[in-house]
């Protein structure tokens, strides 16, 4: 690989540089050819720290080459100004969209820090916390009598993804999200367990590429026959002819992220939040 094809991404924010780096992950992957690395820093509240970031990317520019790309939300004019009269390629959230929003609105933002994942909504943060407390309690198979008060069933076999787009679905959209692993038993039957037909209307399952899930599995439970490829080749065909069977919708999470896969979901589902997305 040249040395052209490596580049440095730097997300700085005031505050915890999510925002950042949701912002640089979805630019930077547009452009596969480049092997980016990156970084965050974040809670930059004072020229100080500002300055002390620009050494940092004169340093990188001058061991590797290329200016680093600099990817700020920085809401403090005084400290932007430390990024933005640089020489250095800036990719600034507030400057690209609060000017426009603040002309097309006809006022003034708040220009206040941390605004976008603070607790500004308690009744919101308190739904999305009562989620979380759902999957976890249903996680896995678990109480399986509150299926009732489901939003989704997550099913799939064993180390698919199930859990953590449960948790995804619970901590973002406030969703009530259970999740059943398919155990042996039950793909052998070729139905669906008798525990999720009062609300099969609730399921969506999830797949993998059996080779993919033999390397999951093998990273924990290596030389089981739990990890063989024969298990896994073997329990993901039944899985998606149960699924095919019982006419449940089902995704092949093998090359997304859990992002997508939840977008997915929502999509094929209908499911809308509970809490307001801003």
């Amino acid at each position: 690989m040249t040395k052209s094809t490596k580049r440095k991404a730097i997300v700085v924010s005031d505050r915890t540089g999510l925002t950042g780096q949701a912002l640089a992950h979805s630019l930077v992957s547009q452009f596969p050819t480049i092997d980016f690395g990156s970084e965050t820093l974040a809670f930059i509240d004072t020229v100080d720290k500002a300055n002390t970031v620009i050494e940092r990317c004169q340093l990188i520019e001058q061991q590797e080459g290329h200016a680093p790309l600099l990817f700020i939300t920085i809401v403090n004019e005084d400290i932007r100004a430390i990024f933005t009269d640089s020489s250095f390629p800036i990719f600034d959230l507030f400057d690209t969209f609060i000017g426009p929003m603040e002309r097309a609105l006809e006022m003034e933002s708040s220009h206040k820090v941390g605004r976008s994942h603070g607790v500004t909504d308690t009744k919101a943060y308190t739904s999305r916390m009562a989620a979380v407390h759902f999957a976890l309690q249903t996680d896995d198979g678990m109480d399986t009598d509150h299926y009732g008060n489901s939003d989704l069933i997550i099913v799939g076999v064993s180390r698919c993804g199930k859990t953590p787009t449960s948790l995804y679905l619970s901590l973002q959209l406030g969703l009530y999200v259970s999740n059943y692993p398919l155990t042996e038993e039950d793909l052998r039957s070729k139905q669906l367990p008798d525990v999720l037909l009062d609300n099969r209307h609730k399921l969506f399952g999830l797949t993998i590429d059996p080779f993919r899930l033999l390397q999951i599995r093998q990273e924990r439970y290596a030389g089981s026959s739990y990890s063989s490829s024969e298990t896994c080749q073997r329990e993901v065909a039944q899985a998606e002819s149960m699924f095919r069977g019982s006419h449940v919708p089902y995704l092949n999470t093998t090359k997304m992220s859990i992002e997508e896969i939840g977008a997915m979901i929502l999509h094929r589902t209908g499911l809308r939040s509970r809490v307001l997305q801003v």
